[in-house]
């Protein structure tokens, strides 16, 4: 009897992976050629590495041939949020990168091709979120924080090339 509910729990478990949903972001950068960008940096003041980090993501975005509009939206939003303890050994950080774009809600998109008008009723939705939360002492604060910037934009960047393949080329 255990035996028997041992194989119909690895059965459902294999039948759950088998159907189960692909990654809410896949598909959401589709299109997307030009963003605008934030870069909120909460927990010090630094202007100096503040733009450093900001010349550093627009660097790594014309790279890609996505150039930084003026534009309100699609947005690709950086929030780093640092505690800094020069007391205690350990310090925090968060790292955020977002994409926000602008959605509909299904009612309203049937309402709007019935009454063949567009919809004013848009919303912004977030189309592809990273975090990174870390502890690190303070001298390293930094280094680490920018490692994880790093590694925020090349996941962001990974699935803009799954989402966008022809840009490969």
């Amino acid at each position: 009897m255990q035996h028997k509910k041992i194989v119909v729990m690895a059965f459902l478990f294999f039948l759950t992976l088998a159907v189960s949903q692909k990654p809410w972001y896949q598909g959401n950068l589709k299109g997307i050629n030009d963003l605008a960008f934030e870069l909120n940096i909460k927990g010090i003041k630094d202007d100096v590495w503040q733009k450093r980090v900001m010349s550093y993501v627009k660097l790594m975005l014309l790279e890609q041939d996505i150039q930084i509009l003026d534009s309100l939206i699609p947005k690709m939003v950086l929030d780093i949020n640092i505690i800094d303890s020069r007391v205690d050994e350990v310090s925090s950080f968060l790292v955020q990168l977002c994409i926000y774009g602008y959605s509909i809600s299904e009612e309203e998109y049937y309402k709007s091709l019935a009454n063949s008008k567009i919809t004013k009723n848009f919303m912004t939705t977030k189309l592809f979120s990273y975090e990174v939360v870390g502890q690190t002492d303070s001298e390293k604060l930094y280094k680490d924080i920018e490692k994880n910037i790093n590694s925020s934009l090349n996941s962001f960047l990974n699935q803009w090339y799954n989402d966008n393949p022809k840009k490969q080329f």
